[in-house]
């Protein structure tokens, strides 16, 4: 067999197995995730700092392969989150959703008291300020942190959003969770004007 046969037949071999490799939701799984990471360090702080609401879409959950599935099917039929509030003066803001996410808010945190609006309930405030990320301690991000009174100590304290600005008006976002006394990244999110 001659040499460039040999290649060809290697690189409809190499595709081959890329095609099934594609196939298996673990190894997607694996390249969204290393792509979503590589996307996040190639961001910005944003600049200017977003202002007034962006909508929000999770892009996915990044714990478990078995519990991320569930988390993408449950997201694929219920998302009640819509996005953040930013207000850049004060650098706070709030977390905005549908107003069918009030029973689930109330049994997880009966004490907590969200802001009800027309067609919409904010909850979760969250303070801003750039530093460099907690896992990517050489990049500039954008925290949205929740860890203070105002919020559930049930799982939101222990998260801290980072975001970069990727494009005007279109930011990517990692969420970390404190566990232990580290960050993990737990998923990652979009925003957009």
């Amino acid at each position: 067999m001659r040499a460039m046969e040999r290649q060809a037949m290697s690189d409809v071999e190499g595709r081959l197995a890329d095609f099934s490799d594609g196939l298996s939701p673990q190894v997607n799984r694996r390249r969204v995730v290393a792509e979503l990471d590589r996307l996040f360090l190639t961001g910005l702080p944003p600049d200017p700092l977003p202002d007034g609401f962006l909508r929000g879409r999770l892009l996915g959950t990044t714990t478990w392969a078995p519990f991320d599935a569930l988390a993408r099917g449950l997201a694929g039929m219920w998302m009640p989150w819509q996005g953040k509030v930013f207000d850049p003066p004060a650098m706070t803001g709030i977390n905005r959703f549908g107003l069918d996410v009030r029973l689930p808010m109330m049994a997880l945190w009966p004490s907590y008291v969200p802001v009800l609006g027309d067609a919409r309930l904010e909850a979760f405030v969250f303070r801003n300020r750039i530093e460099p990320g907690a896992l990517d301690p050489g990049l500039r991000v954008l925290k949205i942190d929740y860890d203070f009174d105002a919020n559930p100590g049930f799982l939101i304290r222990r998260i801290l959003d980072e975001l970069v600005q990727l494009a005007d008006g279109v930011y990517l976002g990692k969420v970390l969770m404190r566990y232990r006394g580290t960050f993990r990244r737990i998923g990652f999110f979009s925003l957009a004007a």
